[in-house]
């Protein structure tokens, strides 16, 4: 962890900040409860993310600010729901899925 890195677990919706020229999302953030929007670094994790917009989940990671800007490493997160009312934790470093 980096001295200007606060572990931090927010709850939030999954939304997508940047696209490239043939309109592909390629960088989220989370829209957190709190407001505050973060975005998510572009680690593993952070990817795999890519494939969750619009999913409210639940993450916990380091934060730091750049340029005013909320940067969040993603540690590991909880999707809220896939649709079928189930939730799923999936975390760093084995990357497996759990059903809890």
């Amino acid at each position: 962890m980096k001295g200007d890195e606060k572990p931090i677990t927010i709850r939030g919706i999954v939304i997508p900040v940047d696209w490239d020229e043939k309109g592909k999302v390629v960088a989220v953030g989370i829209s957190a409860r709190d407001e505050q929007e973060y975005l998510v670094d572009k680690d593993h994790n952070g990817q795999e993310l890519l494939h969750y917009i619009q999913e409210e989940v639940e993450v916990s990671g380091l934060v730091r600010e750049t340029r005013n800007k909320k940067l969040i490493r993603v540690r590991k997160y909880i999707l809220k729901s896939d649709g079928s009312g189930r939730e799923f934790l999936k975390s760093k470093p084995n990357n497996l899925r759990i059903q809890i």
